[in-house]
């Protein structure tokens, strides 16, 4: 949840943008178009409490609304801006109390001195938020000492930047820090929101909030607790050791010295959840995984890889390896059926030897055309009855009816390829009977029978059906097929994004670029002789050389490998960066490696050291960001970790602490918010969290300083 503790909602003072001006219903609309969830309404010098009651009903519970107000302060003749935000439950009475400090005055020539401020608003236990360094007008650090020997809470003190970056470096100096939008433009809010600080603790209440500002172990646990959690029972060693861990659906660390222990516990976490059913194993940065893991060399490459564009033409293929030429019938047999007939008087009186034969052609072509109708009609069917688009803009009765008549269309066209089925097999058997008959008669009295044609017009079909389908194949083997592109992750703000490309293309008998492979265990020599030998076939369909070139493709060796187009095809994988190739060095493979896994939803991820070969910048600009994303998500995330910036900018809700001394090993678990780690065995034995993890945990001050982020100081 976002929180922003600066918004204006009128225009109060004469240098004010009329922007600032906002209605109640506006307000709300785009308040609850952002992740903000609490809003402190701190208009200068002024707080209008009939116009925060309707803005507080306007949202009606969506997003907290906290009472405020902006000062002009006057200390040591020096202006400055100081908020105060009080409790909701106590606006009215602020309400008095602001109408108290500003009777007489305006907001534009309203000032109040350090003490006064005190005076008036301290019984209320408000927040002060000083403009600091740069948030002009800034209170200097002797107004606020001065501020702080008038007996406020030192823990509701905190000081206001002008952006995350100034508010990081305050918090990384030990000032509790934050920084709030300052609302101009109230129709570039939505922008503004993106940028504010998140509370990484879900808060209740100001008075929650409150308490979490002062290390209430109540407090944080009761909103630790808000989170999903279970409690595993772990024996990851080789002794009856056990480990008991609450496993938030958030972020989990594990961090100590190396040789505690911490892999073995994230393997156990990880034979837990998959012995539940669940997806869940360790990761382990290493280079090499990269290539292994887009499997770069295409070892996997899936083998029925469907060739959308492409015709697969096994029909074509088959037909021309079992192509033979169809003989023109000889004169000779003319000559030789005259001679016979005039010999045989019986046998001229026996017109069956003399049946003509029936053309088989129409009625194959016919059953093909009808055939193939009904099968798109079908797909069609199938088409509709899935299609995301398709489902989404019909309603369930249009589809049915469109359905029913598709299906009734079907029912047609399969009725009428099966009655061209018939007359097919029909018009073959009787030539085959009469092939028969022909043949006894000529048997049994010596007279040759009639030849039913000359033979040409098969002699010619054939070869011009050779010549179609080689065409078809020759037309296909051209065809483009586009690249596959999966994202591999970023480089870097500076980089870019990494993506492994897959390109394909079908052997033309042209390409010997090494780079390519076959897809299946076919040789390329032989996809190379094969793709040659079409080519031939189509040029020689017409001459006396084509079944001369249909010997040479069968002879391939492998031609009983090559039935259809994705024989021939070839593929090369690579990775490329902004559209060049790129080969990424071992830190850049461990980056990616470590934002594949975090790309990848699961609900369970395990990180084992996801540091290593990363550099800091990238950690924090590009694994933290995922790694915080996952924790909204609600995915449970176990990171071992040597590295400050993962242990505590993530602020995990569970810090689990190895150490090893003279009394053996020991497990402390507890989180940044309370700032304390708790032995497992004696819970009596209590560690400071910061202490622990400064000495443990690379990065130093600095990078813990970062741990009152918990309390939207970022």
């Amino acid at each position: 949840m976002k929180i922003d503790i600066h918004v204006h909602t009128k225009k109060t003072k004469q240098g004010d943008a009329p922007s600032r001006n906002i209605t109640p219903e506006r307000f709300s609309e785009i308040i609850q178009s952002t992740d903000v969830k609490v809003v402190a309404i701190t208009n200068h010098n002024d707080f209008d409490l009939e116009q925060f009651n309707l803005m507080l009903a306007q949202v009606d519970g969506a997003v907290q609304i906290w009472p405020g107000i902006e000062l002009d302060v006057l200390d040591d003749n020096k202006r400055s801006h100081l908020i105060v935000i009080v409790s909701p439950e106590r606006r009215d009475r602020f309400h008095k109390k602001v109408v108290e400090a500003t009777v007489g005055q305006t907001p534009d020539n309203f000032t109040i001195s350090l003490e006064d401020t005190v005076s008036f608003f301290e019984e209320l236990e408000p927040l002060y938020i000083a403009h600091y360094m740069g948030k002009k007008p800034d209170m200097s650090e002797e107004s606020i000492e001065r501020l702080l020997s008038l007996g406020v809470n030192p823990k509701r003190v905190i000081k206001e930047a002008t952006s995350a970056i100034s508010a990081g470096i305050f918090i990384a100096h030990g000032h509790a820090s934050i920084y709030g939008s300052d609302i101009q433009d109230w129709d570039k809010y939505t922008d503004e929101a993106a940028n504010l600080p998140e509370l990484r603790l879900s808060v209740d209440s100001f008075e929650q909030f409150c308490l979490l500002l002062e290390k209430d172990v109540s407090a944080i646990n009761t909103a630790i607790n808000h989170k999903q959690s279970d409690e595993l029972t772990l024996q990851p060693f080789e002794d009856d050791t056990k480990i008991f861990i609450n496993s938030y659906s958030d972020i989990n660390v594990l961090f100590g010295a190396k040789g505690t222990g911490k892999t073995k516990i994230l393997e156990a976490i990880a034979k837990h959840y998959s012995n539940s059913g669940v997806n869940a194993t360790v990761f382990e940065s290493a280079p090499d995984k990269l290539g292994d893991r887009f499997d770069i060399k295409g070892k996997d490459i899936d083998k029925n890889f469907e060739l959308k564009t492409v015709h697969d033409c096994k029909d074509e293929i088959l037909f021309i390896k079992s192509a033979k030429e169809q003989d023109v019938t000889s004169l000779h047999e003319y000559r030789d059926y005259f001679r016979s007939e005039r010999r045989n008087k019986n046998a001229g009186k026996m017109k069956i030897k003399d049946l003509s034969s029936m053309l088989l052609e129409a009625q194959q072509t016919k059953l093909k055309d009808y055939t193939d109708a009904h099968n798109k009609v079908q797909e069609m069917i199938g088409f509709l009855s899935s299609n995301t688009p398709v489902i989404e803009v019909s309603s369930e009765e249009e589809r049915t009816n469109l359905v029913a008549h598709l299906s009734a269309l079907a029912t047609n066209l399969k009725r009428r390829s099966w009655e061209y089925y018939v007359d097919w097999k029909s018009s073959e058997l009787t030539n085959s009977a009469s092939k028969c008959f022909r043949d006894e008669v000529a048997r049994k009295t010596g007279a040759l029978s009639k030849p039913i044609d000359t033979g040409f017009k098969l002699f010619a079909s054939n070869r011009l059906k050779i010549r179609r389908n080689a065409q078809e194949v020759c037309l296909n083997i051209n065809k483009a097929i586009a690249d596959e592109v999966e994202a591999v992750g970023t480089l870097g703000v500076n980089k870019g994004q990494l993506d492994c490309v897959t390109s394909f293309k079908l052997q033309d008998g042209t390409i010997h670029d090494s780079l390519y492979s076959p897809i299946k265990q076919i040789r390329k020599s032989d996809q190379k002789d094969f793709s040659r030998a079409i080519k031939d076939i189509e040029k020689q369909a017409l001459s006396d050389n084509l079944f001369d070139s249909i010997t040479q493709l069968n002879s391939i060796e492998d031609i009983s490998k090559i039935v259809s187009m994705s024989d021939l095809l070839l593929f090369w994988r690579r990775f490329t960066l902004s559209g060049d190739d790129y080969s990424p060095s071992n830190g850049e493979c461990s980056m990616l490696n470590l934002h594949s896994e975090l790309a990848d939803d699961k609900q369970v991820y395990l990180l084992d050291e996801p540091e290593r070969s990363l550099g800091n910048q990238y950690i924090n600009d590009i694994i933290i960001p995922l790694i915080n994303e996952k924790a909204r998500q609600g995915k449970k995330v176990f990171i071992s970790t040597h590295d400050a910036n993962i242990a505590v900018r993530t602020l995990p809700y569970n810090s689990i602490y190895r150490c090893h001394d003279k009394d053996g090993y020991a497990t402390y678990s507890g989180n940044p918010f309370s700032n304390n780690l708790v032995c497992q065995v004696e819970q009596d034995k209590v560690l400071d969290w910061k202490k622990i993890s400064m000495t443990t945990l690379e990065g130093g001050e600095v990078a813990f300083g970062e741990r009152g982020k918990i309390y939207g100081n970022r």
